[in-house]
């Protein structure tokens, strides 16, 4: 299902994060830490070559991250990225958080922290790619299915 919608920011929300959480918006984003928690939902591997190339060629980059303990190092969390054009239009890809942290605010953290940067360009119009069942954690954001009943349609390469 294809979503779109014009974000509105909530500044009520000023939840302080707990300790042991970090928001970064770097887009050097280990993509062993990527590939991991995207296996860990079930997504298909992708080549850390061309998750460092997504990764740069974003237009904002989110990751959540809880602090090791034990000595063990932090661990990725929650992720998305967006692609645009700066002016019109952009895109929420790749929106995860493992399943360990499902249904606990990480979800929205994501959310909140990748359309506030969207933000600071004035895009009018967000869209994503949302899985079956999973619009109605969208909407909380504003985003709605196309009003227009556009579809979303796909072209992949095939490799003859």
């Amino acid at each position: 299902m294809v979503l779109s919608g014009i974000w509105r920011r909530n500044e009520n929300s000023k939840e302080p994060l707990p300790e042991n959480i970090s928001v970064s918006h770097d887009k050097a984003v280990p993509p062993h830490a990527v590939q991991e928690l995207c296996a860990s939902v079930g997504w298909s591997r992708r080549e850390p070559e061309l998750i460092v190339r997504a990764l740069q060629n974003s237009l904002a980059v989110v990751s959540i991250w809880v602090k090791g303990q034990d000595f063990k190092p932090d661990e990725l969390i929650g992720f998305a990225r967006a692609t645009g054009d700066k002016v019109f239009n952009a895109t929420v890809w790749d929106m995860v958080v493992r399943p360990d942290y499902q249904r606990a605010g990480i979800g929205r953290l994501v959310m909140c922290e990748l359309l506030k940067e969207l933000d600071e360009y004035q895009i009018p119009l967000v869209t994503l790619y949302a899985d079956p069942g999973t619009d109605g954690f969208y909407k909380r954001f504003g985003f709605l299915a196309d009003p227009s009943g556009v579809r979303g349609m796909f072209r992949e390469r095939i490799d003859y």
